[in-house]
């Protein structure tokens, strides 16, 4: 009986007899029959072996022994009938359903405890467990084992390949479900529709599961959890409540609601709040979708990932004109290279030419052949100002018409790219160390965990993003509510650190649409989505897992996701919109027109010192030559 029972499930086994009260010779043969059909038996468990080797073990008790109650009880106390530990037990001949050492273990839903009864054809596997601890023990029947000499077998035998074909001696046995499988140790009529407990075990008629649920935007969400309403606020746990409450209805579980406005923070006593303590004290089964933290996962088990969401700075892209000088850009290298050889070049000619209509003939409003008439010519050419002075032949007009028509054609193109670059987003800020040395201002929105994942972060870059632009010392830290952080991205040089479903929403509602055409977002914290958290080792963990999973493949949960997530908002097309400009896109140019003004004093004042230093350098040159005269009029 025991061989079939350990080879029914067709995976390695091993047979741990930790209590044995059978004598030598039972002992001796019942290790002989194993080690031919190579199950190996153990007496004590090794050590230093990791968990996962666990679930090849089965432990074996007889319950027909002196001391079974004591053994089961500390076994239980410690822990033993939890997953993934599998239990066989021997019942007595007067075995009694209503034994009180079964109703004081903590054989949960996911204990796997056989009890194997004789009968008058051989052993009936009844399975045991209990969905709560107060709770009344639930049996059902595993399998029925007859060894080959049962006077049954013959007919067993004769419709072994008829797989709804069952003995039903038990209401409980699913008889469309039957396996009957024949070995050399006897035949075994299998009642399970799985292999998995969880599968098996999905009913929990209707015990009461509790799901405890992080509200830090308002205390609305308690009456809106499963409408769409309010979704810019507390989105993730709607998002999370919804699956949960689908869980909780395939379980038939009845549901019930806890309430906190923190997941749960370790403090400096090592004790933790909100709603980990809820989950720590068994308060609660399930949690709203918390991100995964090294010191979370020595307190908790993450279940399932449930929905998505993301916590990134979100901003609009600084205009090109605040983080570059737009007047150096409409023109590579190459091409400013090109104008500088040009107009080098006419500046060459026209000197030239000047020089020859000097010789010729000259006037008061001819170039008089020196490099300052066309240096002047050249710069009134350039700022399209145009000058007093002219060639007056032929030469030297064609090399001016030259000049002023390539500097036209430039002129057209280069204010051109002007008009485009000053309302140009910029792709400058791509990443933290950008976000760090830009303009942009910082801010956070106003929530727990905002607060404290910012201080966690401890790596140089994050730190100086946070030291020096979100709480700069001796200034209050720049945390805002949604409204306000989402106005001043609207604003612009400003980057909000925000939970994005949420932002967007309040984005899309409140944005013009050409002002959502250049939106961005930084990631800071560089965590994965946020999963559903449960309390460490429940004994409903895989049945949540199976279910979560089964929510998902069915796309329920992609469908949720889209009635309630919002994506990044996009423009429709180039909104054609006016646009002032402000100080900051003229920057350059004031500053150019400053240094300007600035410098036409100096040069003025250079011109008179160097126009009175010439005329005192004749009149000393006259006094050299005409010795007699006292004043010479050099005028």
């Amino acid at each position: 009986m025991m061989v079939s029972f350990l080879k029914l499930d067709d995976r390695p086994t091993s047979l741990l007899i930790p209590n044995p009260c059978w004598t030598r010779y039972q002992m001796t043969s019942m290790a002989r029959s194993m080690v031919e059909n190579s199950i190996s038996v153990a007496s004590s468990l090794q050590r230093n072996r990791t968990e996962y080797f666990l679930q090849y073990i089965v432990v074996f008790a007889d319950l027909d022994c002196p001391d079974a109650k004591g053994f089961l009880l500390k076994a239980s106390e410690e822990g033993y009938f939890k997953s993934p530990y599998r239990w066989l037990l021997l019942a007595p001949d007067d075995f009694n359903r209503n034994l009180e050492v079964l109703n004081n273990l903590e054989i949960l839903v996911d204990s796997d405890v056989v009890i194997a009864e004789r009968n008058d054809y051989g052993y009936i596997f009844t399975e045991v467990y209990k969905i709560a601890k107060n709770t009344e023990l639930i049996y059902t029947t595993r399998a029925i084992w007859r060894p080959i000499n049962s006077k049954h077998n013959n007919y067993l035998k004769a419709h072994s390949n008829n797989t709804n074909f069952a003995i039903s001696e038990d209401n409980e046995r699913n008889t469309l479900n039957t396996r009957i499988v024949d070995t050399k140790h006897g035949i075994t009529e299998d009642y399970r529709g799985s292999t998995s407990l969880s599968f098996r075990r999905k009913d929990l008629r209707g015990h009461v599961l509790t799901m405890g649920n992080v509200i830090t935007d308002s205390n609305e969400t308690r009456e809106h959890l499963d409408d769409r309403l309010l979704l810019h606020q507390d989105l993730v746990t709607k998002m999370s409540y919804v699956i949960v409450k689908i869980c909780f209805q395939m379980l038939n579980a009845t549901e019930r609601l806890l309430y906190t406005s923190t997941w749960g923070y370790k403090d400096k006593s090592g004790n933790y709040n909100g709603l980990i303590e809820y989950l720590l004290k068994k308060d609660a089964d399930l949690g709203t979708m918390a991100f995964l933290t090294t010191d979370r996962l020595d307190v908790i088990d993450y279940i399932a990932m449930v929905g998505s969401t993301g916590v990134k700075f979100v901003f609009r892209e600084p205009p090109l004109s605040y983080v570059s000088n737009i007047f150096t850009l409409p023109f590579t290298r190459d091409v400013w290279l090109a104008i500088l050889i040009c107009v080098l070049g006419c500046a060459l000619f026209l000197y030239i030419t000047s020089k020859w209509e000097a010789t010729v003939s000259l006037n008061q409003f001819q170039l008089d052949g020196s490099w300052a008439d066309v240096l002047i010519l050249i710069i009134g050419a350039v700022l399209q100002q145009g000058c007093t002075l002219e060639p007056r032949y032929a030469s030297g007009r064609a090399v001016t018409l030259l000049l002023f028509i390539a500097l036209t054609i430039l002129y057209a193109a280069y204010s051109a790219n002007i008009v485009v670059l000053l309302r140009a987003p910029s792709s400058s800020v791509r990443t933290l160390s950008d976000l760090l040395n830009s303009p942009i201002e910082l801010g956070a929105s106003d929530v727990v965990y905002n607060r404290y994942f910012f201080k966690q972060l401890n790596d140089s870059l994050r730190k100086a993003i946070y030291d020096t632009k979100i709480a700069p010392k001796g200034k209050k830290p720049n945390f805002y509510n949604m409204e306000d952080g989402v106005e001043k991205i609207r604003k612009g040089l400003f980057a909000f650190h925000v939970e994005v479903n949420p932002g967007y929403r309040l984005i899309q509602e409140t944005f013009q649409e050409n002002e959502k055409c250049d939106l961005m977002e930084i990631n800071y914290f560089n965590l994965i989505d946020p999963w559903l958290i449960g309390q460490k080792k429940s004994p409903f963990k895989d049945l949540f897992k199976t279910n979560f999973i089964r929510i998902r493949e069915t796309g329920i949960q992609s469908n949720n996701r889209q009635r309630l997530v919002i994506p990044r908002p996009r423009c429709s097309g180039q909104v054609a919109t006016f646009s002032s400009i402000g100080i900051g896109d003229m920057y350059p140019a004031m500053l150019a027109t400053l240094y300007g003004m600035l410098m036409a004093p100096a040069v003025l004042l250079v011109e008179i010192a160097y126009c009175k230093l010439m005329k005192a350098r004749k009149q000393r040159k006259l006094k050299t030559i005409y010795p007699e005269n006292n004043y010479i009029d050099l005028e």
